[in-house]
């Protein structure tokens, strides 16, 4: 069986998965919720302090190359839709929403590590697209 994101491994692929089959308009949702914010920043800090505690600074790493290779897919090009007053390409759609994504990706990887309030910060925006299946 594969292990490549440790203990949480399940819980990353149906978020892997599920990331295959983000559109563009739901890039853009996801972009629009990615502001930082001093809660974003404690609980990013908070995720990589518990992956390095709990030894999966590894998984942490393959996670987040999952998101950056899912990134790179979209600049093969595609039309350009209007949003938030320009045009904005499919992949500066998905560059835009990396940081909500990046940080869902990583808050599963270490989900059992993070305190609720930190998981809920990182995962809060992927949850308003997805719905929560917990």
């Amino acid at each position: 069986m594969k292990n490549e994101f440790g203990p949480n491994q399940g819980q990353v692929d149906e978020l892997l998965e599920r990331l295959e089959i983000v559109d563009q308009g739901q890039a853009l949702f996801l972009a629009g919720l990615s502001g930082d914010d001093p809660a974003r920043r404690t609980a990013r800090d908070a995720m990589l302090e518990a992956a390095k505690r709990g030894g999966r600074e590894r998984e942490l790493l393959a996670a987040q190359n999952e998101v950056t290779r899912w990134v790179n897919t979209w600049f093969s090009g595609g039309f350009q839709i209007s949003g938030y007053g320009r045009d904005i390409t499919p992949a500066q759609a998905a560059v835009d929403a990396s940081p909500v994504i990046l940080d869902a990706a990583g808050a599963q990887v270490v989900s059992d590590l993070l305190s609720a309030d930190d998981l809920e910060t990182l995962m809060g925006p992927w949850r308003e697209l997805v719905g929560d299946p917990a």
